[in-house]
């Protein structure tokens, strides 16, 4: 039987710990109150700590706080630091009082415990970007919005959105459903419920793929989707982290006490092999960025929902066979997930994926996921094979930005770099680029 995943969100200061006043550096956690927190981020419930820091002031505390909040040993998914409203009262119709709720206190489940709320269940998801992600949340918003009707129950339902200056928001409909990361890591689905979901979605994204085809060249598609993109994910990398930049002049690279050629180097010989992964068709629609952590399932009605779309103005369903096998093939959800070992940055480059039960379902799946990737498209085995390790490594090797934590370790983001440098080496290996 399937667990009832739940979505609870946190309030911090006065909370999660005690504070005086905006003096948040001296903040004290409240442990009893952690620990019951964690208990329920280990039976699988996605927690989200959400605080009004820097709401009145304006000064940036996201990164202070996500230190802070990992030095007490807090076990959370989100953290959203600026950005809820400063207040009096927060009225929600499944609002529960901090005190009642830590106190175990009888809850009305309905309708909360009172009107001085800390501690919420929401209804609706709250998206939104600034910077360098202003883009593809525009992109996302006008793709939902967009789409042709036939496709629109597969995605949120936007409730509102807003877009100005270097910044853009939107509110969806929540859904209390698990996504298949998330029954992966509970050990709740084994491998061959994952490869029907992976089988069913995927027929759906080509279906929204062949809805409406555009005449497009191939190196402009490559070079939207892949090349430049790469070259400006690196850039990103240089820019906030002096180890990637450091890491990423190099032409070698030792990891695991092996010596392998660095992502740099392979990109400009992949790059040398361009029409080799040119697309069979150009869509208008879908990438609806098929990773697991992006796919909500409910069961009981035997349906999914794809939470985050890319939105491009075209695509080609490669690049959502490489999501999928990056699932799979590199282990991406166990390295989000944190399921690791890894030296100390200053030390050698040595890091380990934690082969656990989730790890052998995704092992499990790897030959059933490619046959299925095979049917689903008119080109010959070979070449299915091929664009769609092709997209793996360099959605791996892409993805690493999103993973940095600004904490001077940045444990997820070089475990995402390790094992993008060894899947990109064997992708050249086995393909005869290098």
């Amino acid at each position: 039987m399937t667990k009832e995943i739940k979505t609870y969100v946190f309030d911090l200061d006065n909370t999660l710990c005690k504070t005086d006043g905006s003096n948040y550096i001296d903040s004290t956690p409240y442990i009893d109150r952690i620990k019951k927190v964690n208990k329920l981020h280990d039976q699988g419930h996605i927690i989200i700590v959400e605080t009004a820091r820097g709401c009145v002031s304006g000064k940036k505390w996201f990164t202070q706080t996500m230190s802070q909040l990992k030095s007490w040993g807090l076990k959370f998914d989100t953290l959203r630091a600026g950005v809820k409203f400063s207040a009096d009262y927060y009225v929600d119709d499944k609002g529960i009082n901090s005190e009642d709720y830590f106190d175990n206190k009888s809850l009305n489940k309905e309708s909360g415990s009172g009107v001085k709320t800390n501690v919420y269940i929401v209804n609706r998801v709250l998206k939104e970007a600034t910077d360098e992600r202003v883009d593809k949340l525009i992109d996302e918003i006008n793709f939902i919005e967009n789409m042709p009707s036939q496709f629109k129950n597969k995605f949120p339902k936007i409730v509102f959105s807003k877009i100005e200056n270097n910044k853009a928001f939107y509110e969806m409909q929540h859904h209390k459903l698990p996504t298949i990361r998330r029954l992966i890591l509970s050990g709740d689905i084994n491998s061959e419920e994952i490869i029907r979901w992976s089988d069913r979605i995927t027929g759906f994204s080509m279906d929204m793929y062949g809805h409406e085809k555009i005449d497009i060249s191939d190196k402009a598609v490559l070079d939207a989707l892949h090349w430049s993109r790469y070259t400006n994910r690196m850039t990103e990398l240089s820019r906030k982290s002096s180890w990637f930049s450091d890491v990423l002049c190099q032409e070698d690279i030792i990891i695991n006490e092996k010596k392998y050629k660095n992502l740099n180097f392979l990109f400009n010989k992949i790059k040398t092999k361009e029409m080799w992964f040119k697309p069979e068709f150009v869509g208008r629609w879908s990438h609806s960025d098929l990773h697991f952590s992006n796919i909500l399932i409910d069961r009981d009605k035997d349906d999914f929902v794809l939470i985050d779309p890319r939105g491009y103005d075209f695509c080609e369903y490669y690049y959502d066979f490489g999501k999928l096998w990056h699932s799979v093939n590199g282990k991406y959800e166990l390295i989000a997930a944190r399921k690791f070992d890894v030296s100390d940055i200053a030390s050698d480059n040595s890091f380990n994926i934690h082969e656990n039960y989730a790890y052998r379902e995704l092992d499990k799946c790897k030959s059933g996921i490619m046959d299925m990737l095979k049917r689903h498209s008119n080109e010959t085995p070979d070449q299915v094979v091929l664009k769609t390790e092709f997209n793996d490594v360099m959605h791996f090797a892409t993805l690493i930005p999103f993973l940095l934590e600004f904490d001077h370790r940045e444990d997820k983001s070089r475990v995402a770099y390790y094992q993008s440098v060894i899947l990109m080496n064997n992708f050249c290996k086995k393909h005869g680029i290098i």
